[in-house]
């Protein structure tokens, strides 16, 4: 059994439940090692979202549109549904809701069912209306936390295509070519070293105002001359998120970019040199902001978070998380300085907790000029 799969039926049973369903697309990359295709936003050759029926004696049963029969997981059971013919007409919805009835009478779903609230379809609500219903989200989200080690590989090979990415982001960006411009040569490098389309999210940002924002998609502005850009890439490699966050100006740094840079590569520092088990993650927020309003800069924004199937994951790094750090979480840290009048800074690695510090998994080095 993948320790994965184990470390969900650790989360049913903490919930109290002899069954889970999860229907995220996260949740079930993790728990059966399907990986769903969001690339493109809800497939209209689905009648809902990918469904995993998890018994807490083991049982493992996924239901999956015709066209994913062939998607790798270790699911025990798959179940297909007919989403899409040319031939004649069908009921996607009716069929996705009879896959799901029919997979759930095989393994002989009953008792308390834990659900992932956020995720789980009306439509199945008559799978699960005759028995008590808890949540997953609490315990299953902390059995995520720690990272496997298989995942720990996953996650360091999608740091690794996110510094690609942000090689290539100091490589191409020149005054006068658009943000769009810029980025097509940034997910190609991505892609490239990945071997296949991937999902990304983030920004790519220039100018004062739009950096001093701190988030957004690139558009057709040209970047010019003294422009502060903003580069955080996050590829979806093999089911897992990388992250990474550059900032540079075009052509020599001015005064002002450079201690605002300053202010943030320092605070990066700082977090590495701090991270380690047993530290409490509101603590390590608040000396990162503190450290940024040392240097006479505001931080509107989070410290960081965790990654792995989803991109962003719990704990994250906010002054009010009482949680600790604990070996083999993976964290995202990204101090920012931000100054209307210059411009905005921010820089992240991915962090592996280890024994006793951390290793950085992404690869590339920052720099302030471009």
């Amino acid at each position: 059994m993948d320790e994965r799969l184990a470390r969900t039926i650790a989360a049913i049973k903490a919930s109290g439940a002899d069954w889970g369903l999860i229907t995220s697309p996260d949740g079930i990359a993790y728990t059966t090692g399907h990986i769903v295709s969001i690339e493109a936003g809800p497939s209209p050759f689905a009648g809902g979202p990918s469904l995993a029926i998890i018994g807490a004696d083991g049982q493992c049963g996924l239901v999956v549109t015709n066209l994913e029969a062939g998607t790798p997981s270790w699911a025990d059971r798959i179940v297909t549904y007919e989403g899409f013919s040319y031939k004649e007409p069908t009921d996607i919805f009716a069929n996705y809701r009879t896959a799901a009835a029919r997979l759930a009478k095989e393994l002989g779903l009953g008792g308390t069912i834990a659900i992932e609230e956020q995720s789980f379809p009306l439509s199945l609500l008559p799978l699960v209306e005759r028995f008590l219903r808890v949540s997953i989200e609490p315990a299953f989200r902390r059995e995520r936390a720690i990272k496997t080690e298989t995942e720990i590989g996953l996650l360091r090979e999608a740091a690794l295509t996110a510094s690609a990415g942000q090689r290539a982001f100091l490589e191409t960006a020149r005054a006068r070519r658009s943000e769009l411009e810029i980025f097509a040569d940034i997910r190609l490098a991505m892609e490239s070293r990945a071997g296949e389309r991937l999902p990304v999210t983030g920004d790519l940002i220039s100018g004062k105002m739009a950096t001093s924002a701190f988030m957004g998609w690139p558009g057709n502005r040209r970047v010019g001359e003294g422009d502060p850009l903003i580069c955080d890439l996050a590829p979806r490699v093999r089911g897992y998120w990388g992250d990474s966050c550059a900032s540079a100006m075009i052509g020599t740094p001015s005064p002002g970019f450079l201690k605002l840079y300053c202010a943030a590569k320092s605070a990066l520092e700082l977090a590495i040199e701090t991270v380690r088990p047993g530290i409490v993650i509101g603590e390590l927020d608040r000396s990162l902001q503190n450290h940024i309003r040392r240097h006479g800069y505001s931080y509107a924004h989070h410290s960081g978070h965790s990654i792995g199937t989803g991109v962003h994951e719990w704990p994250r790094i906010v002054a009010y998380e009482r949680e600790t750090l604990q070996k083999d979480m993976v964290i995202m840290v990204e101090p920012t300085a931000l100054d209307p009048e210059i411009g905005g800074v921010r820089l992240e690695f991915m962090l592996h907790v280890t024994n006793d510090g951390c290793e950085v998994l992404t690869d590339f080095r920052h720099q302030p000029q471009i």
